[in-house]
């Protein structure tokens, strides 16, 4: 049998089961049924970027173009894909490397892959008081790609500079967008300037020869095995989703924590996926969320990872967390 994973626009995997439903990750909240997710959690916030932690993004594309040079096609899953910001950025970053990849977009969320496969982007610029625009980049970390469609006064270098000609080449803007804002929204804004950045923001759509550069699904990381035939995957990102498996919704949709007995379970069934998932030198990755690697204080994910044979290869600047394992 073969398991290659093929491209197409309606599934990318035989194994789909198209009702089934999957996981999340730009900021609204999409609200899910009782028994998605450990049975417990109801709705799951999307909060994401183009680009968002560019060393994660880059050591990937180094590590596919010089350790799987020898591969001629790279299959990449990015599971808990939200509405498919870094889902594109990947198909982005790796448009002129004149390697042949396949990538593949999952998600819990209906709402999130309809989005993900309009290919249409919001991306927002923050002006008005320095310190309240500072509070709410600190509240809201992921929001880091305003240059790409709000370029300041100084020309863009490096890094940016490139992304920015990537993202040009995929999107165009869309003219006389409107930006739906809420009373509440504006209220804030007069009542409380020096509390409330005002929010700027533009809307972009995947050019139509670009369309088919990522396929999206619905998918549960619970049930990965249904989706990723055994030994497809080279690449499998399960960026800052992890963490919903340790918490249910509290009163007022305050978080609190679940029993060991509910997250160990979960998280070995999701690395024991995982592993059949990957081909070996196959990378895991995980984010930057700092429950995804705590998870329980016996640092359920990392044991079940090295049990497995899987090494850390990238790490965060102070070392406390492994950001990407690869199967051995």
């Amino acid at each position: 049998m073969n398991n290659h994973i093929t491209n197409t626009k309606s599934a990318y995997f035989p194994l789909i089961h198209p009702k089934q439903p999957g996981f999340k990750g730009t900021a609204p909240v999409e609200k899910l049924g009782k028994d998605v997710f450990v049975g417990v959690r109801d709705c799951l916030i999307q909060e994401t970027a183009f680009f968002r932690k560019p060393e994660i993004f880059e050591f990937i594309k180094d590590y596919v173009i010089t350790a799987l040079k020898h591969k001629p096609e790279i299959n990449i899953i990015d599971g808990a894909c939200s509405k498919g910001y870094e889902t594109y950025t990947l198909a982005m970053l790796f448009s002129n490397t004149g390697k042949k990849v396949n990538i593949l977009g999952f998600d819990i969320g209906k709402n999130a892959i309809d989005e993900a496969k309009k290919g249409v982007f919001d991306i927002q610029h923050l002006t008005g008081n320095k310190n309240a625009v500072s509070v709410y980049k600190m509240g809201f970390s992921a929001y880091d790609d305003s240059y790409l469609a709000f370029p300041g006064s100084a020309k863009l270098k490096g890094k940016q500079a490139e992304y920015k000609k990537l993202f040009d080449e995929f999107f165009t803007e869309i003219e006389n967008y409107k930006p739906k804002r809420s009373y509440l929204e504006i209220l804030k804004e007069k009542l409380f300037p020096d509390f409330t950045p005002h929010i700027n923001k533009k809307a972009f759509k995947i050019k139509p020869e670009k369309a088919n550069c990522c396929s999206f699904i619905q998918g549960d990381i619970l049930k990965l095995d249904e989706i990723v035939p055994q030994k497809s995957a080279d690449v499998l990102m399960f960026r800052n989703a992890l963490y919903h498996l340790t918490t249910k919704e509290g009163p007022l949709g305050f978080k609190t924590p679940l029993p060991d007995e509910i997250i160990i379970p979960a998280v070995k069934n999701v690395v024991h996926q995982v592993d059949k998932a990957l081909n070996k030198n196959g990378l895991f990755v995980i984010g930057e969320n700092d429950c995804d690697h705590v998870l329980t204080t016996r640092n359920v994910l990392y044991s079940a990872l090295e049990k497995l044979n899987f090494s850390p290869v990238l790490k965060n600047s102070d070392g406390s967390m492994y950001y990407i394992w690869k199967k051995n």
